[in-house]
């Protein structure tokens, strides 16, 4: 059973604590935030948050949280990219583990123009598609590890950045090979530092 403690990010496998997404893609990415202040990420963070609990609201027929006049835009924009790319919403916020070693939790499958497809909201000023390529790879790995190559025709990014118009961006797949390698070398690496921590 996979559990996800709000505070602190954690994710708990069988009431194991077992390393998130996030950790991964900071294993890949170490420099990403590092010139970037902590109040400033979190800002940030919590604006995406409000956005993507809104979308998920808004797809339930839940009401909508508090939003403020970006945030509303954003949602707009989110409504304009739904109807013109024909997307349908079939699960949301799903959470999905990879065989112990990792945990994390995808924003959405719909079907996209007919596609069937994993999507990533951002909402974030640059589109990192490199970093994206990589989330939503070791989302599919996680979802369906036997269908990886074939499960899904797309991934897309919903971008939803702040004063501007919103994009559906599609996303590169990548190879399995490669995805399950950095997985055994964020493992390895993370049993070092434990190793080490104790020594």
């Amino acid at each position: 059973m996979v559990e996800f403690i709000e505070n602190g990010h954690i994710y708990l496998v069988d009431g194991v604590i077992t390393p998130s997404v996030s950790e991964i893609l900071n294993f890949i990415f170490p420099d990403k935030y590092s010139n970037v202040p902590k109040k400033i990420l979190n800002s940030k963070a919590e604006y995406g948050s409000r956005v993507h609990e809104a979308i998920e609201c808004l797809e339930e027929g839940k009401t909508l949280p508090s939003l403020n006049y970006l945030q509303e835009v954003s949602i707009e924009q989110w409504e304009k990219l739904k109807s013109e790319n024909k997307i349908e919403v079939i699960e949301q916020e799903k959470m999905v583990n990879y065989k112990n070693y990792y945990c994390g939790r995808f924003d959405m499958i719909a079907n996209v123009n007919g596609a069937y497809s994993l999507c990533d909201i951002k909402t974030t000023a640059k589109l990192d598609k490199e970093s994206l390529s990589w989330q939503l790879s070791l989302y599919a790995l996680a979802h369906n590890p036997d269908k990886y190559e074939t499960e899904f025709d797309k991934f897309y990014a919903i971008w939803l950045p702040k004063r501007n118009l919103g994009q559906l961006v599609e996303v590169k797949k990548l190879p399995k090979e490669g995805v399950i390698s950095k997985i055994k070398e964020f493992i390895e690496w993370r049993i070092k530092n434990a190793i080490k921590s104790k020594a």
